[in-house]
């Protein structure tokens, strides 16, 4: 890639200052703001209109612990020791490692796949190293322990966990000399060697609990140690960082239990919360057992923040309407449009029953679905693993430049493995997002997903002339109801995935207030979702051991680090997305989108506003962006057991999908061979209809595919018609009458 940049924030309000971090092997580049819609335009005020040096930025990832000592780890004889579960044995990589000005020392999982020791240059390059205890192998607890003193002689020792009892049992250790001294050392690391800020030779695998003593380890001390004694009963204890779920949130910062008190802080967001070299199966979360969760997960391929240098900085003008932009570079004949949405959450006040009517508020607003954004950011395990019977006969997938350069720089989504084969379970902003781009097309159906998708609703909008607010699921999160109140109608994005406990608490109070819900995409309200209110720029998922899902979470390891709660899909925490909209997850594939045959009883009952204009024998929908029609790519469906209110009327499914489509696997308690399109019930898709108390109502359509299919060729569709006459309803400050919710 020539020219790629970022922002931060992507998500902005008027006043706010956004900076942009661009890299480029041009020696220049230029830059404008532009509003994204029906076409391309300059923003105005311009803010960032002008000529710009030009960088190459690297990415580099790898997560690990740093800690400053202050003053260095001085004297004649030093020791640590620690636990470490490797998960992926390749090559040399460090465990832990100390740095001074003149060099340094590390212990690693070294080439020969045993323990090692090594003398480091300054530059952290190994000098001289000596390995020590048996064979190691990949997913199994080891104990270890290196003491050392000034002239270079080294007692190395490593043994595995016996799983039947809590310990391990090392030996006497060898004493080996390296031939040359240790340079003290004024920093520690762990899951990397760090001389110089930039983390060498990462770790893939779980440490847990790394110290420093001052003095020899004896072996009695070892075999203590080994035994899980108490550390602090062994003379020379110095540093005890101890790796647990509270460093999930910023600063990052892993307390030091040690009299040195040198607190250290994690780098690229190792997964915590994970089970540690004491743990019992028969402990859940390490909300009932802290101890046991004193271990980080770290992953060679871990980038949280990419750390670029800011290019370009500007202050979001108040003249700006809320919408999406873009910050467009251009190098040569290279370009890159940078998204940045501008969020009308905060403007407001709390409206009640006049909502709609706030000073230079539109009346209605369309919450962009920002924590499934990231949730997919980069995501490129859908091409490189497709589901095979999914795909069907679709095609080959076009897969573009983009698409293999966040492959091949380890850019991963949610839905991605890390090196070691262990799930992606967090997403950060502060990165490129390749695939958040307009007129990017998802390989895996051959159009727009997300962003660009969403980008095609609001397009739609501008061409209906309809005056809409922008809001995301970040001020969703942090504000609750409040950032809905000021609206009356709420319309979503095209798939609304990935939703958190106030997101949804936030959703329920503005309904149950009368507010009006158009929820028109597919599989929403689907996966827990967490993200800290103090940093806007992450979020976490645990996908748990059920729902439909391309990784699963390890024995122990379910709840969120973040938070505590309880992951998986919110079907399974009681909260299932029928009861909320109407329709849930039932189905996906990915061979091509299918039209809707309309309830014809549904135009003579109270729900004949929506088929106003529609031709009720015709198909709705014979054409669309997402593989050709309005109901595909990911489906849902009405179901009174999983909710769905009783007054709820059906005004339109889709239904006869290939073999292509199948069933969610959480419908699914014995297999069958009976979840495809051709044979299960299940297979479909349903638009809904149904009042709410206060006179509120929702409209759901349950497709990912559907606002691909308002517009063909420019000209409204009878989608497109039928949305429009959902909308114009809903802005009405009518009451909806004659139906209360069920209790």
């Amino acid at each position: 890639m020539e020219l790629l940049g970022y922002a931060q924030p992507c998500v902005a309000h008027a006043g706010e200052f956004v900076e942009v971090k661009v890299s480029t092997t041009q020696a220049g580049f230029t830059a404008e703001v532009v509003r994204l819609g029906r076409t391309v335009r300059p923003a105005v005020p311009q803010v960032a209109d002008g000529h710009f040096p030009g960088r190459r930025q690297e990415l580099v990832s790898g997560s690990y612990l740093i800690a400053s000592l202050g003053e260095s780890l001085a004297g004649r004889e030093h020791s640590v020791q620690f636990w470490f579960f490797p998960t992926l044995l390749a090559g040399r990589q460090c465990l832990m490692a100390g740095f001074g000005a003149d060099g340094g020392w590390e212990v690693a999982a070294g080439d020969d796949g045993r323990l090692s020791f090594a003398r480091l240059s300054a530059a952290g390059d190994v000098l001289d190293s000596v390995s020590s205890g048996p064979p190691l192998r990949a997913r199994r607890w080891y104990f270890a322990a290196a003491s050392w003193d000034a002239g270079g002689a080294v007692t190395l020792v490593a043994a595995a966990r016996d799983p039947r009892r809590s310990g391990a049992d090392p030996d006497d250790g060898v004493r080996h000399d390296l031939g040359g001294p240790l340079a003290a050392a004024r920093m520690i690391s762990v899951g990397a060697a760090v001389p110089d800020g930039r983390p060498r030779r990462c770790f893939n695998g779980k440490i847990d609990t790394p110290r420093v003593f001052t003095g020899t380890l004896s072996p009695g001390a070892r075999q203590a140690l080994a035994a899980d004694a108490d550390a602090a009963r062994i003379g020379g204890l110095r540093h005890e960082w101890r790796l647990g779920p509270e460093a999930a949130r910023p600063p990052h910062r892993v307390c030091d239990a040690g009299p040195g008190r040198r607190d250290g802080v994690l780098v690229n967001m190792p997964t915590l919360g994970v089970t540690g070299r004491n743990w019992r199966a028969a402990t859940e979360s390490f909300a009932a057992d802290p101890g046991q969760y004193r271990a980080a997960h770290f992953h060679s391929d871990d980038l949280s923040d990419a750390g670029w240098a800011t290019d370009l900085s500007f202050e979001v003008p108040a003249e700006w309407p809320s919408g999406v932009y873009g910050i467009r570079l251009r190098a040569g004949e290279h370009e890159d449009t940078v998204p940045l949405i501008v969020t009308a959450a905060g403007l407001g006040r709390r409206a009640g029953l006049g909502r709609g009517a706030g000073p230079g508020r539109a009346a209605a607003a369309v919450l962009l679905p920002t924590f499934s954004y990231l949730a997919y950011a980069n995501e490129h395990a859908s091409w490189e693993r497709p589901i095979k019977a999914s795909v069907g006969g679709a095609g080959e997938l076009v897969v573009t430049e983009r698409d293999r350069y966040t492959a091949e720089h380890r850019l991963l989504s949610l839905y991605e493995l890390h090196a070691d084969g262990s799930g992606t379970c967090l997403s950060s902003w502060r990165r490129p997002v390749l695939n958040m781009r307009p007129g990017y097309h998802l390989p895996l159906v051959r159009g727009p997903h997300q962003f660009s998708a969403d980008l095609e609703l609001l397009d739609w909008l501008e061409s209906r002339g309809a005056d809409v607010d922008v809001i995301t699921d970040d001020d969703l999160h942090l504000q609750g109801a409040a950032a809905l109140d000021p609206y009356r109608v709420v319309l979503t994005g095209s798939h609304p995935e990935y939703w958190s406990g106030p997101m949804l608490d936030g959703l329920d109070s503005y309904l149950a207030d009368g507010g009006r819900l158009m929820y028109l995409g597919g599989n929403g309200f689907y996966w827990v979702t967490s993200a800290p209110a103090d940093d806007p720029f992450v979020i976490e998922v645990r996908r748990g051991m059920a729902g439909t899902r391309v990784w699963e979470s390890p024995p122990g390891e379910w709840h969120q680090a973040m938070t505590g709660e309880h992951g998986g899909i919110w079907r399974h925490r009681g909260r299932p997305p029928q009861a909320l909209a109407g329709v849930g997850f039932t189905a996906q594939g990915f061979d091509r989108s299918l039209p809707y045959r309309v309830e014809a009883a549904a135009a003579a009952g109270r729900a004949g506003f929506i088929l106003e204009g529609i031709d009720l024998a015709a198909p709705l929908g014979g054409a669309g962006s997402v593989l050709g029609g309005p109901a595909g790519f990911e489906v849902d469906r009405a179901d009174p057991a999983l909710g769905t209110p009783a007054h709820a009327v059906l005004i339109a499914s889709a239904r006869g999908f290939s073999d292509a489509y199948q069933g969610t696997v959480e419908d699914v308690t014995t297999a069958d061979s009976q979840q495809g399109g051709t044979v299960s019930e299940l297979v479909r898709s349903d638009v809904v209809f149904f009042e709410t108390p206060a006179g509120g109502a929702v409209f759901s359509v349950g497709s990912i595919a559907w606002c691909g299919a308002l517009r063909d060729a420019g000209e409204e569709t009878p989608v497109g018609r039928m949305t429009w006459n959902v909308l114009s309803r809903f802005l009405d400050e009518k009451p909806f009458e004659g139906q209360e919710a069920d209790v």
